[in-house]
C-alpha cells in the first residue's frame, strides 16, 4: 500500500473493530494502526480489503479483532496455489518482453500491468514504472482473485525461433501452457511425448503468428524502402560528381 492508502486502511480498520470490538478493543491507537499499516506495506489496498471481508467472515477468527496475521493469513490462505507470481516475479517476466527477439509466457495479469506502465518506462523512469507496474499488478490479481478467476498464462512470441522453443518447453514442463497449444507454438515439436490438436488454440496461434508475420514484413519492407533511398541519394551524388568532372574537362 502507498501514503495515499492510508485514509481507507484507517476508515476499514475502524470499521473493523467497531463492529469486532467490545470494551477497550472497539479502537485502535494511531500508533498501533501506523505498526499496521506498515506491516501490510507489501500488500495493495485492493488485497487488504479483501483479507480484511475474509477475517470479518471467518466462522473462529472473526471473533476477534484483526491482527496483521490474521490479514496476512486470510490473503495468503485465498491466494496460495493459483500459480500467479509475485509482483516482483511478475516484473520479472515482463522485462523481457522488450527485447523482440525473445518469447515471454506470461499471465494476463502481468500482460496488463505492464501495458499500463509503458508510458513511464517511456520516460526512462524505471523506478517509477516499476512502481506503477506493480501497484497496477496487485489491483489487477486481487481483482481476479476476488472473482475467483484462474490464473491465465499466454505466450507472448518473439521472432528468435531457437529461444522461443526453449521458452514455450520449459512453459510446458511447468504446466503453464497446455500441451496442445504448446505444440501449436513449436510446430511439429513434440511435447510430452505426443502431438496434440486444439483447434481453438491453433486458431489463436495462428492469428498471433499471422500478425508477427506481417510485422516483420512491414519492418522489412520499410528497411528495404530506407536502403533504396540510400542508394538511389549515393547514385544522384556520384552522377553530379562526375558531370561536374565531365564540364571541367570540357572546359
Amino acid at each position: 500500500m502507498r501514503e495515499h492508502d492510508y485514509d481507507e486502511f484507517s476508515a476499514l480498520l475502524d470499521a473493523a473493530y467497531d463492529l469486532i470490538g467490545s470494551g477497550q478493543n472497539k479502537t485502535i491507537s494511531p500508533q498501533a494502526k501506523a505498526l499496521f499499516f506498515k506491516a501490510l506495506g507489501q500488500y495493495s489496498i485492493e488485497q487488504f480489503r479483501f483479507g480484511l471481508n475474509g477475517h470479518c467472515i471467518d466462522k473462529q477468527r472473526g471473533r476477534f479483532t484483526p491482527k496483521p496475521a490474521d490479514i496476512i493469513e486470510q490473503i495468503d490462505g485465498a491466494t496460495g496455489g493459483d500459480g500467479r507470481p509475485s509482483d516482483d516475479e511478475a516484473w520479472a517476466i515482463a522485462l523481457t518482453s522488450q527485447d523482440e527477439a525473445d518469447t515471454v509466457v506470461w499471465t494476463q495479469e502481468t500482460a496488463e500491468a505492464f501495458g499500463i506502465c509503458q508510458p513511464v518506462m517511456a520516460t526512462g523512469d524505471k523506478v517509477g514504472a516499476r512502481m506503477a507496474f506493480k501497484d497496477a499488478y496487485n489491483r489487477l490479481v486481487a481483482a481476479s482473485r476476488q472473482s475467483g478467476s484462474p490464473a491465465k498464462w499466454n505466450a507472448s512470441l518473439g521472432w528468435d525461433m531457437e529461444r522461443r522453443a526453449k521458452v514455450i518447453e520449459k512453459a510446458a514442463t511447468a504446466g503453464l501452457l497446455p500441451a496442445p497449444m504448446a505444440t501449436a507454438l513449436l510446430g511439429n515439436s513434440v511435447i510430452g511425448g505426443t502431438i496434440a490438436e486444439c483447434p481453438e488454440g491453433l486458431k489463436r496461434v495462428k492469428e498471433e503468428m499471422a500478425k508477427l508475420v506481417e510485422k516483420r514484413q512491414e519492418e522489412s519492407a520499410a528497411y528495404e524502402l530506407a536502403r533504396q533511398a540510400e542508394r538511389d541519394a549515393e547514385q544522384a551524388r556520384k552522377n553530379e560528381l562526375a558531370e561536374q568532372a565531365a564540364s571541367l574537362v570540357r572546359s
